[in-house]
């Protein structure tokens, strides 16, 4: 009985765990492609504020190549981001 009590604990402890880390994970991977956006866009000039922050939060798409999301695009060259600045940066989005 004490056994199997132990197994339980166990077993809730390791789903909590699971539970808090795969969130942390996929932040990390997505904000760190994020913050190359947002750096490519501050090293070629442009002032970096929230709505390059914004925009770059848009992913890439990758489907068997990699293709700039249209919504982190539009977003960068409605802030008058050069367009050919703005498929680079997004790219790495």
């Amino acid at each position: 009985m004490k056994m199997r009590m132990i197994k339980r604990v166990l077993v809730a402890a390791s789903v909590v765990t699971a539970a808090g880390v795969v969130p942390l994970v996929t932040a990390t991977a997505a904000s760190a492609s994020q913050s190359r956006c947002v750096n490519f866009i501050g090293d070629h000039g442009y002032l970096v504020g929230p709505k390059v922050k914004a925009a770059c939060s848009h992913a890439a798409w990758h489907a068997g190549s990699v293709v700039a999301n249209p919504a982190c695009l539009s977003g960068l060259v409605n802030i008058h981001v050069d367009p050919s600045d703005a498929q680079a940066a997004c790219l790495r989005a």
